[in-house]
């Protein structure tokens, strides 16, 4: 049972973690303020490394149309994981924070995607 209880504080308190890591303010107003520009220049370097993918490919229609559909995809699957962790974290005070997280983590992640695989 104590296995059980430590493994959940675990695992409720690595994304509390990563978003105090983000932006270590101790004002809660402050640090949601922070991710919130975090998320930002996260989403547009993405929109910044996508328009550059769509310049150099701008003569290949059908990778053109896949890259917006794969960009699409993505994006209802960022929105849904990330309101599944705001769900998961309800009644919890740092519930803003840790979906902001969420959301700049699978931003970063998708841009190192697109930059390993259409920029290099």
């Amino acid at each position: 049972m104590k296995k059980i209880i430590l493994f959940s504080l675990f695992v409720l308190l690595t994304p509390l973690a990563q978003a105090q890591s983000l932006c270590p303010m101790t004002n809660a107003d402050a640090m949601q303020a922070c991710l919130d520009e975090k998320l930002q220049s996260a989403i547009d370097e993405m929109v910044s490394d996508l328009t550059m993918i769509k310049q150099r490919h701008a003569e290949n229609d059908a990778l053109l149309k896949s890259l917006e559909l794969s960009q699409q995809t993505w994006d209802a699957y960022r929105k849904t994981q990330c309101l599944n962790v705001y769900q998961t974290w309800q009644k919890n005070a740092q519930q803003q924070a840790v979906t902001a997280s969420c959301a700049i983590e699978l931003t970063r992640q998708r841009n190192q995607f697109l930059q390993d695989y259409y920029l290099k």
